[in-house]
């Protein structure tokens, strides 16, 4: 009886939705037209060329063997990025590219940074901006911080063998060598293997492939809106005094739910998953059956979790217009802590902690690694978790709620 029930809902949704077949075609439709405009303007916003690199100056005002060892690595490293350009000049140099506009921001090593680094002290890199270019002003002030939070880590782990080391019977110029040696191991292990970049390489995509980004992250975000508009949309189409004439059949809530969720995953994951498809062969990569797989689960389990989101918020509030404002909320949310829209780099560094916990977040990192990397591997298991109680919660609010309707 029960899967009966579920297959008699089903195809009244989808009856529903060809008799109404213009409302889908605009839901679909009015979505796109927007977020592409939006996303256009973004793309002549940071497209740049050869010739338009972020050009980065490094000064080194300490001449210590350790800050001069860290400048030369941070070059090397920037340099891997076809975006960044990054060379060692003086301050009077990189003050005057400043203010011909021809470098976007200036790193400083301060006279004290040998200094501080062995004494315990707090280090800091200085960061001189361009006012001509905020942006990627503030994209370089954010690789500073990450920076600096590497060499700090750094440095903990050399203070601590330096603490012990002179306790022993090493001479003071060995225990000079040993500080040096420390500085070079803990430094390549911690920025070592292009770790910087990869920590901002979503900073960095939207200049190097802006309109195949930004391509991606339109379907990306139309996924999402699809899923909450498609949703709401059928929940429209269930009547209050229907509501009460099935309630009376003995015809359990959930399983006008359930129907409606599934209506809705199949008809957006159809959709979505073409238009990626289609996106995935315009790129000059070969993808094989197993990475279109996994950029297929990610979908499936982005729209899955957005939906059962909505679903708890349908059984939860009861005022159509508190769950029209609600999804409008979800919405905004999930699209601001994804990244695909602004790379969360621009956020303040207290919030850009809490994206890592939102599915959007996770599910758009390695759909941009899978398309865009080539990776082999993904993990699923943040998103499974999340997905995974975010349906005990429904399924435990369904159940209070059928035990209430009784």
């Amino acid at each position: 009886m029960t899967m009966k029930n579920l297959v008699f809902f089903t195809h009244q949704y989808l009856t529903q939705m060809k008799k109404k077949w213009w409302k889908l075609l605009l839901l679909f439709l009015f979505p796109m037209m927007i977020i592409g405009l939006s996303f256009m303007a973004l793309t002549s916003i940071f497209s740049q060329n050869e010739q338009q690199k972020m050009s980065i100056a490094i000064v080194n005002e300490d001449f210590s063997s350790e800050s001069q060892l860290l400048a030369q690595l941070i070059v090397t490293v920037l340099k891997e990025n076809t975006y960044v350009q990054a060379e060692l000049l003086s301050m009077e140099e990189a003050e005057a590219r400043l203010k011909q506009n021809e470098s976007t921001a200036a790193i400083i090593f301060p006279s004290n940074f040998a200094e501080d680094l062995y004494e315990g002290a707090s280090v800091k890199l200085h960061v001189l901006g361009n006012p001509q270019e905020k942006t990627q002003s503030m994209v370089v002030n954010e690789l500073v911080e990450t920076i600096t939070r590497y060499i700090s880590s750094a440095q903990a782990n050399i203070l601590t063998v330096y603490h012990y080391a002179k306790e022993t019977s090493i001479s003071p110029e060995e225990l000079e060598s040993l500080k040096l040696e420390l500085l070079m191991d803990f430094t390549f292990y911690t920025m070592g293997k292009s770790k910087v970049l990869r920590e901002h390489e979503w900073v960095l995509l939207p200049f190097e492939n802006p309109l195949h980004y930004y391509s991606f992250a339109i379907l990306f975000c139309l996924t999402i809106i699809w899923s909450i508009l498609l949703f709401v949309f059928l929940s429209k189409q269930t009547s209050k005094s229907l509501q009460v004439r099935l309630k009376l059949a003995g015809v359990a809530i959930w399983q006008e739910h359930v129907a409606r969720i599934i209506t809705t995953f199949m008809t957006v994951l159809t959709l979505s998953i073409v238009l990626f498809v289609i996106g995935l062969s315009q790129l000059e990569i070969n993808y094989y059956a197993l990475d279109y797989f996994r950029i297929s689960l990610f979908i499936g389990l982005l729209i899955l979790h957005t939906i059962v989101l909505c679903a708890i918020f349908d059984i939860v509030f009861y005022s159509d217009k508190v769950k029209l404002l609600i999804s409008l909320f979800l919405c905004v949310l999930l699209l601001a802590v994804s990244g695909a829209v602004f790379p969360t780099i621009y956020f303040p560094y207290g919030m850009q902690q809490l994206f890592p916990y939102f599915y959007t977040y996770d599910n758009w990192k390695w759909l941009t690694e899978l398309i865009f990397e080539e990776r082999n591997y993904a993990s699923y298991t943040k998103s499974g978790f999340w997905l995974f109680l975010a349906l005990s919660l429904y399924s435990s609010l369904v159940y209070v709620k059928g035990r209430l309707a009784r």
